[in-house]
């Protein structure tokens, strides 16, 4: 068992530079073909490293959910990278939390066209109230809480490019969880990715 884990470690490396060799394969064919005015080969290839790129993100954005809290567990992250056609683009990631009877969805949405739409709740207030929602400073970002029963929501967005939402239910599930969650989240990590 233990040399599995080596050869793992031994690997991983290689891995990761298999991907940063396929980008690099990509734009210098990317750049061979628009030099040589095959715009259609060219914009393929372009979209091809681009669409790694945003694999390699997201796959870095799904470590950075926080660690379960004491007394709860959770699943492992699941990423996505998807292209223009699909959710307006972007990256997307997202960790189950669960204790008692209590469960949490915490979802990252990064880069995507459709935020911006999401940012004018969070740069008035007023709109956000007027949709139900208190507002609250978490971390030194605006944060956007509702709860109806045993339902809870909690809205962040962190540099005008990434957007944390977290919902949650049961009995057993507070706002408060909600907030320990989103302030466990590491801010300026997420805002350099």
């Amino acid at each position: 068992m233990k040399k599995h884990w080596l050869w793992a470690g031994l690997l991983l490396p290689s891995l990761l530079l298999a991907d940063d060799a396929e980008i690099r394969s990509a734009i210098e064919e990317g750049t061979r073909a628009y030099e040589a005015g095959e715009w259609s080969q060219a914009a393929s290839q372009f979209d091809y490293a681009a669409t790694l790129v945003r694999q390699l993100q997201a796959g870095q954005l799904g470590e950075l959910f926080p660690e379960p809290l004491a007394g709860w567990q959770a699943d492992d992250a699941e990423t996505q990278a998807a292209g223009a056609a699909l959710f307006g683009g972007g990256i997307h990631a997202s960790r189950h939390y669960y204790k008692d009877d209590a469960e949490l969805e915490m979802t990252i949405t990064k880069n995507s066209p459709l935020l911006q739409t999401m940012a004018m709740m969070f740069t008035n207030p007023s709109m956000a109230a007027m949709s139900g929602y208190k507002v609250k400073r978490i971390n030194g970002q605006t944060a956007m809480v509702q709860a109806e029963g045993d339902s809870k929501e909690l809205m962040m967005l962190v540099a005008n490019t990434t957007l944390i939402q977290l919902s949650g239910e049961g009995g057993d599930m507070t706002t408060a969880d909600l907030e320990a969650y989103a302030g466990a989240l590491d801010i300026k990590a997420l805002s350099a990715l």
